[in-house]
């Protein structure tokens, strides 16, 4: 059988869309497989966070979700006049949007399908073989494809993890959570708002229309089966009772009880078929992580899938994507269980603790300390002293931003006589710096280091 792409990718998601904009835009021959027909309008993700924006301003996407998100520099913490400052981050992008997961991948798919990637809905894997030179995948309308590699971006429930007998480790939480987007007739002031009870958890975050995401932790309600129709009357007692005012919701969008899980895939490659997102990490929408390390999976899985296709990857580059992303999702997961149990305990201890929390958020070293975590700044790679390091964007003396030189999605050296910045790195930086096309430092050293031994991504860097 021929081949009928380089890469097939398996689900038309936040990450399988934001793989095949990478691919296609490198000229790699990629098809999105996706079973559902139409997009639901059903969207628990609904935040982007800056590092987020900072991987698709280096491709020239970011502009799209800024035009259908909502910019959010204070989020609350949970007792009425506490919130948090984006402002104290070193971005361009210093707050969380506000937008629901099906204009993300509006924008993800239009990049995508514009590079040349090609996307066939409501047909679904059955059935996958690889070998040695590629893989076959049998769809549910009688067809077969082949390519060289196939990646599984099908979600919590992936056919692809299934075919390929990754197990999936974890655990569900007994308790329903609610969720949903709605109109509010009396919204609060200010309109992100969010306050933490005796009884529980409600808040409430603007989209740019004139809906709201409203999420309801209640512990007179949690153990509900998730099933169970979900009443507007019963979302509008819900946060009358936690929030102490009648914000007097209608119109809703979707409104949903569910219950969560923590789960995360014993390996995230079996020969020719790799696994991104949910179908290799799920958690608890706690501090909207999700779709962070999704697109964030996409972008490290990228570029190293690319350079195997094309010839010039290192030795085990392609093995580095599990190295690398499989630990930032394992602390993720450890972090978002801190913050469901931090959210949703009821005990006295649980309640000091946020007492304490809130206390502590009025300080500008706590605020920044556990922003910069939540938005991904702080993320990196394994490597001594600059590598592995996240690179932030800085003006070039030619006029133009850094994260600009990323547009081709190849490595870029930074140094005298190559790409020279305005402004330094950061303190104690070497002259010269090699970066990954994800926005991460590959290697860091002198001049006369870069002659000796130059690194073996140097050879496709734009600027060499």
């Amino acid at each position: 059988m021929t081949v009928s792409a380089k890469v097939i990718i398996v689900g038309a998601g936040p990450t399988g869309l934001a793989l095949a904009a990478e691919l296609a835009e490198a000229g790699i021959d990629c098809h999105v497989l996706e079973k559902r027909s139409q997009k639901a309008e059903l969207s628990r993700a609904f935040t982007m966070e800056p590092r987020t924006m900072e991987l698709l301003d280096m491709r020239g996407r970011v502009e799209g979700v800024l035009e259908h998100g909502r910019p959010c520099q204070h989020p609350p913490v949970g007792d009425e006049d506490g919130y948090l400052d984006y402002g104290l981050l070193d971005t361009r992008f210093p707050f969380s949007l506000i937008i629901p997961q099906h204009r993300t991948e509006s924008v993800l798919q239009e990049a995508a399908e514009k590079a040349g990637a090609q996307i066939r809905t409501g047909v679904a894997v059955v059935g996958l073989r690889q070998d040695a030179e590629g893989v076959e995948v049998d769809l549910s309308d009688g067809t077969t494809e082949r390519a060289e590699y196939v990646v599984g971006c099908d979600g919590v429930n992936s056919k692809v993890r299934e075919l390929i007998g990754v197990d999936f480790d974890g655990w569900n939480y007994e308790d329903s959570v609610i969720m949903g987007d709605c109109k509010l007739r009396n919204p609060p002031v200010p309109n992100a708002y969010a306050r933490i009870s005796k009884r529980g958890m409600a808040a409430v975050f603007p989209f740019q229309d004139d809906t709201y995401r409203v999420i309801v932790f209640d512990h007179e309600k949690m153990k509900l089966p998730a099933d169970l129709p979900l009443p507007l009357e019963d979302v509008r007692e819900s946060c009358t009772a936690l929030l102490g005012m009648d914000i007097e919701p209608y119109d809703p969008v979707w409104l949903s009880r569910f219950r969560s899980s923590q789960r995360h895939a014993k390996k995230y490659r079996v020969g020719r078929v790799l696994l991104a997102g949910d179908a290799a990490h799920t958690h608890i929408p706690s501090g909207g992580q999700g779709l962070q390390t999704g697109i964030q999976d996409a972008f490290n899985l990228g570029w190293k899938l690319r350079a195997e296709i094309e010839g010039w990857a290192p030795d085990g580059l392609l093995d580095s994507y599990e190295a690398e992303r499989y630990p930032i999702a394992a602390e993720t997961l450890r972090k978002t269980d801190i913050s469901f149990r931090f959210e949703t305990s009821n005990g006295v201890a649980a309640r000091a603790i946020r007492w304490v929390v809130q206390q502590l958020v009025r300080f500008d070293w706590f605020q920044r300390a556990n922003l910069e975590h939540l938005s991904g700044l702080t993320l990196r790679y394994p490597g001594k002293g600059w590598v592995g390091k996240r690179v932030p964007d800085r003006p070039v003396r030619d006029g133009s931003r850094l994260y600009e030189h990323f547009r081709a999605g190849l490595p870029v050296l930074i140094g005298p006589g190559h790409l020279e910045l305005s402004e330094p790195l950061g303190r104690g930086c070497p002259p010269f710096v090699l970066v990954r096309p994800d926005g991460y430092v590959a290697w860091a050293g002198t001049e006369s280091e870069l002659r000796l031994q130059p690194p073996t991504l140097l050879l496709h860097s734009q600027r060499v």
